[in-house]
Order: C-alpha cells, then structure tokens, then sequence
C-alpha cells in the first residue's frame, strides 16, 4: 500500500489519484487510437466525438462522487463528497455520452459503433484505476486464509474497519486482472460488439466480486444486495437486450438477401 508519497520533498501526491488520472487518459488515447485507425476520413465528425469524451468524462468524475454521497447518505447522516464508485462514473457516461453523439450532424458513423469503441477501452483505464484502489487501500475485501490474503498497514481503512491487522482478500487486484483480460478480449475479439458484451462480462463479474468485498459501499432501497450488485443486474440486462435487437436486426437482413 501508498496512499501517499512526497516528492522534492514538499510535493505530496496520492497514487490513487495519479492513476484515476492515468486511467482516463489511456482510455482517451485508446479511443483515438482506434477512432484514426477506423474512420481516419471523418475528421470532423471524429473531432467532436474525442471532445464529447472528455467532456463526458469530466462530468462523470463529478457523477462517481455524487452516487457514492448519496448510496452513503443514510449511514454518514450527511450528503458528503468523501469518495466516489465506478459506477456513478459510468451511469453518468451512459446518461450523457449517447445523447451527445446523437447530435452529431449528417453521421456517417452509428452510434453503436462509437459506443462499442468506447467500451472496448474503458477496461484498460479501469485496470489501472483498480490498481489504485489497492495502493490507497480502497475497495478491500473480506479476511482470507489464503497465502494470497493481503495485509494493510495501520492508519488504512482495512486495518481501522477490522480494528488491527488482518489478511483480507486483495479485491482490487482481482479485479485488475480481469480487467485486463477483457481488455483484450474486447478489443480484439469481440470489437464489434464490444457495448453489450462489456455489460453482461463486467456486469457478471461486478456481481460476483460484490460477495468478497467488505468495505462500505452503501445501501439501496434496504435491499439485500449492495447497490452494485443491483447496477450490476440492469447492466447485464441491458447488455442482453442490446444483443437480442443485434441478433433480430442480422436476421432480418439475412431474410432481405
């Protein structure tokens, strides 16, 4: 673990933060990598959806920190910027960023292209967002018996939540790898439907990771699952049902022909 390190030895900086920020711009790179290399003669059009994202993204920093006050609002008593979830960031992503695209006059490119572009990256800055977490001690899970439990300094949150030293599962390192893997199993495989896909693997593992987790994610509605878990239900339903239109549009075309 770092939460923090100083560096010219009054510069303090957080890991946690530099690689947020890292994260969302090796997406941003990601994404104008792909964008010139599969529509390098839409100049405009491809301009304007590289500013839309960081437009969007901008705003989705500020959406993971209000989801977390408010999932936290009946525990803290208080609405209080403290923290924030991935999941905020990306509802606020879905809300704004096809909307945005929409806008976009005489669009030579679908919508759902630039979308499955997109979610094809995110996994990438997640990752490195993950790996975050774990050096600021964010985000850990239960104890563990394993050799690979994990055992967070004191003055981390692990160690004030169990009131001392304990091996607890590293959750953000589990969810790095498997980031990563669908990383590339997005980008390279399965590009082209890369939205749908992202919803129901990430959605799917989101669910089940939930279950290692102990740290304080809040509370929807005094449901029994944590309020990631029920994102993660609508995000694999959504992504199901983006693929069931996929395959009932294919096989109208293929009818047609």
């Amino acid at each position: 673990m770092c939460a923090s390190f100083t560096l010219f030895g009054s510069l303090t900086l957080y890991p946690y933060a530099l690689l947020l920020i890292a994260g969302a711009v090796l997406c941003f790179v990601l994404l104008l990598i792909v964008t010139l290399r599969r529509h390098r003669e839409r100049f405009n059009e491809n301009l304007y959806v590289l500013i839309a994202f960081v437009v969007v993204a901008l705003l989705s920093l500020g959406g993971a920190a209000v989801l977390d006050a408010l999932l936290k609002w009946g525990e803290r008593g208080a609405f209080e910027l403290r923290g924030a979830t991935f999941y905020g960031g990306l509802l606020c992503a879905l809300a704004l960023y096809p909307p945005a695209l929409l806008l976009i006059r005489n669009r030579q490119v679908p919508v759902y292209t630039r979308l499955c572009e997109l979610a094809a990256c995110i996994p990438a800055g997640h990752c490195l967002g993950r790996i975050g977490c774990f050096l600021g001690g964010c985000c850990f899970g239960k104890p563990t018996g394993g050799e690979w439990g994990v055992v967070f300094p004191e003055g981390s949150a692990p160690y004030g939540f169990y009131g001392g030293y304990v091996a607890v599962h590293p959750t953000q390192l589990y969810e790095a790898a498997f980031l990563l893997v669908l990383f590339f199993v997005l980008f390279f495989w399965l590009k082209k439907d890369a939205l749908p896909f992202y919803c129901i693997l990430y959605g799917l593992w989101r669910f089940g990771i939930e279950f290692l987790r102990a740290d304080d994610r809040g509370s929807l509605f005094g449901l029994p699952l944590s309020p990631s878990q029920v994102i993660s239900l609508a995000l694999i339903v959504l992504g199901a049902a983006l693929l069931a239109v996929r395959l009932v549009r294919a096989r109208r075309a293929q009818k047609k022909t």
